[in-house]
């Protein structure tokens, strides 16, 4: 059964929709005319079928549909039932909307993923993924002082797509390579896909199980996806999740592994028809990758559809190294910030200085500037993940990596209980402004790392002073030492090395 939903904008309203990959482009208003299909176009980062709006109205889909904006109206169609209604601020609207449609099951994160830094091996070793360059990006780790955390081994570790196992011409001995990055304070955790390689033997096999998707002519899907063509796992069938958590247990048993970085899966590699054993949608089919095994699997994921509320690690797409709002460190708050607010709270905003290849292959130079504003922004959010060691010979850069990443450290009990608090109401870690005070609905380059510390850190390039609004409440400066009573607007001075944050005076657990 079809539905539709019709809302007037109203002057100064702002509002919001959980396509993550959208958030450049957000909050929408009145003058705003953008449609946008989620059936058919494409979507790489988190969705969630929500809509929010700054005077606490909300709208959730049961199932995906299409939203417009044009004429200062909003039009929601959908072939599911829409059910909307209005609370008294957007943040009341996200938690009346989280506890009604996605609730959370009381189970926390793995904390090992959040309480040391993440290093993921991507961009130092690319796809030339090796048991000595991983051993020897992990000393490098330690070199420079940092500690321990978990560890990354990205793509390029398998004999092929599929295989679910080390290559042992690259890897001659995973299982000591484990153990020394154990003994080292380190976690391990492997890359991984949907896909499996063509004439491989672990294809023969699925597709003899039968689990394999399938097109309408009996003949093998191939995923056209950004490395090659491939098979896909069907995870409508049970049988084949089953299939990839007994290879994931596999990878435990043998290795020690912690978990998975599952990246791919987006809707635009499925075939775009019902497919597979339970014929799901693309959309049903990326939601079922995401969710395998459940919660007794610790994941880190890039794309999903309606997943929120479960206890991951939510990895924003792949940032360039820029400052561009869509692409870049200048959308990065934006999108973090949306992702908490439409129920993927355990958000990682993506590699330090940017992850895309694209950077290398059309030689992007990675400037210092903008490293060390990636660097002093990410050590604010709930997980902070290092891969290119982009302070290599340069002792002025190592040891704002140093300190940057003692403060996110020091910020662990404080983040235990975000994370805690997260897993039993549903409340973001990452907070707007406007969601935490209901002031400023408009202000995308500051946060709140939940309701103590306000982060504005300099997302522009040569600037080293920036307006800040400091809402209702009285706050230090942790540059400077001075007290502050908001609402108000300042200025303040913060060097390449340095970055504004404040932390709120809090009287007996609450705001003065």
């Amino acid at each position: 059964m079809s539905d539709f939903v019709e809302f007037t904008i109203g002057e100064g309203e702002y509002w919001w929709c959980g396509v993550s990959d959208l958030s450049a482009e957000m909050p929408y208003t009145k003058t705003s005319e953008r449609e946008f299909d989620m059936l058919t176009e494409p979507m790489g980062n988190h969705t969630n079928p929500v809509f929010f709006s700054s005077e606490g109205r909300w709208a959730w889909m049961e199932r995906l549909g299409k939203y417009c904006f044009g004429g200062g109206k909003l039009r929601l169609y959908s072939e599911g039932k829409i059910e909307y209604g209005r609370e008294g601020t957007l943040k009341e609207a996200c938690l009346r909307v989280a506890s009604r449609y996605y609730p959370t099951n009381g189970k926390e994160l793995c904390p090992t993923v959040y309480r040391g830094p993440q290093y993921c091996t991507w961009m130092e070793l690319l796809y030339g993924q090796n048991q000595a360059g991983v051993l020897n990006y992990a000393r490098e780790i330690l070199d420079t002082g940092l500690p321990p955390g978990e560890i990354i081994i990205d793509d390029g570790w398998q004999d092929y797509y599929g295989s679910l196992d080390f290559n042992r011409a690259k890897f001659p001995d995973p299982k000591a390579m484990c153990t020394e990055l154990r003994e080292m304070g380190f976690s391990v955790s492997l890359w991984v896909v949907p896909y499996v390689s063509p004439d491989s033997e672990t294809y023969r096999s699925l597709l003899e199980k039968g689990l394999l998707v399938m097109q309408p002519d009996g003949q093998v899907y191939l995923a056209n996806w950004w490395n090659g063509h491939s098979a896909l796992i069907d995870f409508g069938n049970p049988a084949g999740r089953k299939w990839f958590f007994d290879r994931y247990r596999a990878l435990q048993e043998k290795y020690g592994i912690l978990g998975l970085k599952m990246d791919g899966g987006d809707v635009h590699f499925a075939p775009q028809y019902p497919s597979g054993y339970s014929q799901c949608s693309p959309q049903e089919h990326c939601s079922l990758y995401a969710s395998w095994g459940g919660d007794k699997v610790v994941k880190e994921l890039r794309a999903c559809i309606k997943n929120a509320g479960r206890p991951f690690v939510a990895r924003i797409s792949d940032r360039r190294h820029s400052w561009d709002r869509k692409n870049g460190l200048g959308g990065l708050i934006e999108r973090m910030t949306l992702l908490g607010m439409c129920g993927y709270y355990y958000s990682c905003p993506d590699m330090i200085g940017g992850g895309l290849i694209n950077d290398y292959k059309e030689s992007v130079p990675f400037g210092t500037e903008l490293l060390l504003r990636f660097m002093q922004l990410s050590a604010f959010m709930p997980i902070m993940q290092f891969s290119k060691i982009f302070w290599k010979d340069d002792e002025r850069l190592a040891e704002v990596v140093r300190r940057y990443t003692r403060i996110h450290m020091s910020l662990m009990p404080y983040l235990d209980s975000l994370f805690k608090n997260a897993a039993g109401t549903g409340e973001a870690i990452v907070r707007s402004i406007f969601y935490e005070f209901n002031e400023r609905a408009d202000l995308n380059d500051e946060f709140m790392l939940g309701d103590r510390y306000l982060i504005a850190p300099i997302v522009q390039a040569g600037r080293q002073e920036r307006e800040i609004y400091l809402p209702t409440g009285r706050w230090v400066s942790q540059l400077t030492g001075r007290e502050y009573a908001g609402p108000a607007e300042i200025t303040e001075y913060a060097g390449p090395d340095d970055c504004s944050w404040f932390e709120r005076i809090m009287t007996g657990g609450q705001s003065d």
